[in-house]
């Protein structure tokens, strides 16, 4: 069972097959567009302007990836395929540098450290006026036994 996430972006895929050259979608394998056709949501209707570039139409990621997989598998020659694996290797390249950027660890722990440390400095104040405060009220408890 997928997704709707998945199940709605098979519904464009078809749809986008649907407005595509008979000659393009009878080079997908039977087994693909009957699995497309199985799992394709039976409630979503893509509302996709032709008119628009493919770039254009705000499609889900979900089924960028599934026109992509179609591309690469089914329509590409051997020379475009090599072509699209390569700008999918610097897309995943580039991605991850955004990612070790974002999420950089000496960078999360750093600041991690500085604020545990600014803490523990607003924690060993307070504690020092607390008992500060304790200290005055003991010396006075004291200081009234002493007399008797």
């Amino acid at each position: 069972m997928l997704s709707q996430e998945y199940c709605e972006a098979i519904a464009e895929t078809l749809d986008i097959l649907e407005h595509t050259q008979e000659a393009d979608v009878s080079k997908i394998s039977k087994n693909f567009m009957d699995f497309l056709k199985e799992n394709t949501s039976m409630t979503y209707k893509p509302k996709l302007d032709y008119s628009k570039r493919i770039k254009d139409m705000g499609l889900k990621n979900k089924t960028i990836g599934i026109l992509s997989i179609i591309n690469k598998k089914y329509w590409c020659n051997d020379e475009e395929r090599k072509a699209f694996e390569e700008k999918l290797k610097q897309n995943e390249i580039k991605y991850q540098k955004e990612l070790n950027e974002k999420y950089n660890t000496d960078k999360l722990f750093k600041d991690k450290e500085l604020n545990k440390i600014a803490n523990t400095k607003m924690t060993d104040l307070k504690e020092c006026i607390e008992i500060k405060w304790y200290q005055k009220i003991f010396e006075k408890i004291l200081k009234i036994f002493r007399k008797n």
